[in-house]
C-alpha cells in the first residue's frame, strides 16, 4: 500500500533501505504490518518489503 503523506513528516527521514535522504519528490511509503516506512524509490521498497516478509 502507498500513502499520500505531508511534506513536513520528512524532516530528518532517510530511505531505511539505502539511507538517501528524501525529499518530497522522492518518498515511497508501505505500510508493513502496523508501522508506515519510507523510501527513496519502488525499488528500495520491494526489496525492504521482501527482506521484512522473511
Amino acid at each position: 500500500m502507498n500513502l499520500r503523506i505531508d511534506n513536513s513528516d520528512l524532516r530528518g527521514k532517510s530511505c531505511e533501505s539505502c539511507g538517501k535522504t528524501l525529499t518530497p519528490e522522492d518518498v515511497y511509503t508501505r505500510k508493513i504490518g502496523d508501522e508506515i516506512h519510507y523510501f527513496c524509490c519502488s525499488h528500495c521498497a520491494d526489496a525492504f518489503e521482501r527482506s521484512y516478509i522473511k
